[in-house]
């Protein structure tokens, strides 16, 4: 394996991983954490939201890798050649399905640590917004498996 090989691998293992964690995070929360603090005292509210904070930090980083490692690894496939027409349509297809889930999460728009508007639209709204970036989240990772398994890897093959 050349050093070319192996530094694709790491941004391709990078790329999935940040994927991996940023989609599961937001899944435990929305299925699992969230639906259990309805009615819950104030206490564990305030835990929530502490976790939420810190989760939110993490997902920003997350985010940020996704985003470098990913258009690293669009010029390295797209600048080799061998992308077909449908392999440029999926992955661009992934490529908005992400960057609406990440925009839906804030995460291109600046936080402000004060005191946060309550939301216009309603707990319905916010719910469907959760399981919307989830669905687009989802989305885009399966596409991911898709391309990367009908895609040469890179390693070896060139």
């Amino acid at each position: 394996m050349t050093t070319v090989e192996i530094l694709r691998l790491l941004l391709r293992l990078t790329h999935a991983l940040a994927a991996a964690l940023w989609l599961g995070g937001g899944a435990y929360y929305v299925m699992a954490l969230r639906p259990q603090l309805r009615d819950a005292d104030p206490a564990r509210l305030a835990m929530a939201r502490e976790a939420q904070r810190a989760f939110g930090e993490w997902a920003s980083t997350l985010t940020l890798v996704m985003i470098v490692t990913g258009v690293i690894l669009v010029y390295d496939r797209l600048t080799d050649g061998q992308g077909t027409l449908v392999y440029v349509v999926v992955l661009g297809v992934k490529i908005v399905a992400a960057l609406a889930a990440f925009w839906l999460t804030g995460a291109f728009t600046r936080r402000v640590t004060s005191r946060r508007q309550p939301a216009r639209t309603g707990r319905a709204a916010r719910i469907n917004r959760s399981l919307l970036v989830l669905l687009l989240g989802g989305t885009a990772f399966v596409l991911g498996v898709a391309l990367a398994a009908s895609y040469p890897s890179g390693i070896g093959q060139r």
